[in-house]
C-alpha cells in the first residue's frame, strides 16, 4: 500500500542560512549558523532592509558580524580613469602656451596662483553631485554631512600648492626636461611606498614589483647624472682634452694662465654642483609633495571622502597659495606685472583640468589602491610632451 511522503527533517546541526540586514547597515548580509553560533561572510549596502529569508523555511533576524562594503568601481573602469587622470593632468600647463597668454611671460609664481583660483572654484562644483558620492565610495548616503569640510583637504590642497611652486623653482637649475624625470620618477616611488608600507596595498607579485623599482630608480638616476654620462662617453670631449691648444708665452706667464685657468674652472664647477643640488633638491620635494598630495583622503571617514573631499581641498589651495605669493615676492623685493586680463582665464582653465585629473584620482584610488592608480597619474609627463 502505497504511504504518504512525508516532509522531509534536517538534523540540528545541519548549517542554517540566512539573508538579513545587519544593526548598523540595514542591508542584506548572508549568515550561517551551526551548533548555536553564527558566521556572516558576506552583505552589501543597499537603501532599505530587505526579507530575512531563513533556511529550512523561517523567516528570522540573524546579526552579522562583518560588514564590506562592496567595490563601487570596477577595476577595469578604474584603470581607465586613471589613465584621464594622466591625461587632465599632463594637459593642465597647456593652456599657458596658448600665444596671446605665452607673450606675457608670467612669473611663474602668479601662474600657480591662477590655478589655484581655477582649483578652489572648480572644487565647489562637486556639491552639485554629493548625491552620487555614496555610490563611489560606498558610505552611506544618509550619513554624509550637507557641506561636508574634512580639515585634512585643507592638508591636501597646501601638498598640491607646494608641488607647483617646487616645480618652478627647480627648473631655472636643472632645465624643465631633467626636472619632469626626477620628480615623476620620485612621486611614483613617494605613491608606491605610501601604498605598500602604510595603506597595506597588496603585492600581487614581488619579483615584478622589485623589477619595476630597480628599472624605475635607475631611470631617475640616469636621468640626473645624464650630463655627467654624456661628457664621461662623449668622444668630442676626449679630442678637446687631447688637442687642447698650447700656451704661449713664457713659462712663468704659462704657468700663471694655467693657474688662472684651473681656479676658473673649479669655481664655475663648484657652482654648477651647488646649482644641480638645489635643482634636485627642490625636484625631489616635487616628488614627495605631489606623490603625498592625496594622502589624507586615507584618513577621512567614508561619508567625507570623494567628491566630499574636494571643497576643503579647493580652501585649502587658495589660503596657502597667496601666503606662498607674497612670501616669494617679498623676497624677491618686486612685485611682477600681473597680465590679470589677459592670463587669469587662463589659470582658471589650468585649475579646471588639473581639478579634472584629481577627482578621477580620487575615484580611481578605491578601486584600484594607492601605490597603482597614484603612479598612473605620472604618465601625465608623456602627455605633456605631446602638447
Amino acid at each position: 500500500k502505497p504511504t504518504k511522503p512525508t516532509k522531509p527533517t534536517l538534523p540540528s546541526s545541519a548549517p542554517a542560512l540566512s539573508i538579513s540586514p545587519t544593526p548598523s547597515h540595514p542591508s542584506p548580509s548572508v549568515t550561517a549558523s551551526r551548533g548555536g553560533s553564527t558566521h556572516s561572510w558576506w552583505s552589501a549596502t543597499t537603501p532599505r532592509p530587505r526579507l530575512l529569508l531563513s533556511f529550512p523555511f523561517s523567516f528570522r533576524r540573524v546579526p552579522s558580524e562583518r560588514h564590506i562594503s562592496p567595490m563601487t568601481v570596477p577595476a577595469g573602469v578604474g584603470y581607465f580613469i586613471a589613465v584621464a587622470s594622466a591625461c587632465f593632468n599632463g594637459s593642465f600647463p597647456a593652456a599657458f602656451k596658448i600665444p596671446s597668454v605665452a607673450k606675457c611671460q608670467l612669473h611663474p609664481m602668479l601662474f600657480q596662483l591662477y590655478v589655484s583660483c581655477g582649483v578652489f572654484l572648480s572644487s565647489f562644483l562637486s556639491m552639485a553631485f554629493l548625491p552620487f558620492n555614496g555610490s563611489l565610495t560606498g558610505a552611506d548616503q544618509d550619513n554624509t554631512p550637507p557641506f561636508p569640510f574634512p580639515p585634512l583637504g585643507m592638508v591636501a590642497g597646501c601638498l598640491f600648492v607646494l608641488s607647483v611652486t617646487f616645480s618652478f623653482a627647480a627648473i631655472p637649475y636643472i632645465g624643465l626636461a631633467m626636472a619632469q624625470g626626477v620628480w615623476g620618477g620620485s612621486a611614483i616611488l613617494v605613491a608606491w611606498i605610501w601604498g605598500v608600507a602604510v595603506f597595506g596595498n597588496t603585492i600581487h607579485s614581488p619579483g615584478l614589483a622589485a623589477a619595476a623599482i630597480i628599472l624605475l630608480t635607475s631611470g631617475v638616476i640616469g636621468i640626473a647624472f645624464c650630463q655627467n654620462i654624456a661628457d664621461y662617453f662623449s668622444p668630442y670631449q676626449e679630442f678637446k682634452e687631447k688637442h687642447a691648444a698650447p700656451l704661449r708665452g713664457s713659462a712663468d706667464e704659462d704657468e700663471e694662465a694655467k693657474s688662472l685657468a684651473e681656479k676658473d674652472y673649479e669655481q664655475k664647477s663648484n657652482t654648477k654642483k651647488m646649482e644641480w643640488l638645489t635643482g634636485m633638491g627642490f625636484a625631489a620635494a616635487v616628488g614627495l609633495a605631489g606623490g603625498s598630495t592625496l594622502v589624507p583622503l586615507n584618513y577621512v571617514p567614508k561619508n567625507e571622502s570623494g567628491l566630499a573631499f574636494l571643497p576643503a581641498f579647493g580652501v585649502g589651495a587658495i589660503i596657502f597659495s597667496p601666503l606662498l605669493c607674497a612670501g616669494w615676492f617679498l623676497y624677491e623685493g618686486q612685485i611682477p606685472p600681473l597680465h590679470f586680463k589677459e592670463t587669469f582665464w587662463a589659470g582658471l582653465l589650468s585649475g579646471l583640468l588639473w581639478n579634472l585629473s584629481n577627482v578621477c584620482q580620487i575615484i580611481a584610488i578605491p578601486a584600484l589602491s594607492y601605490s597603482v592608480a597614484y603612479p598612473i597619474l605620472q604618465c601625465a609627463l608623456f602627455v605633456a610632451g605631446l602638447w
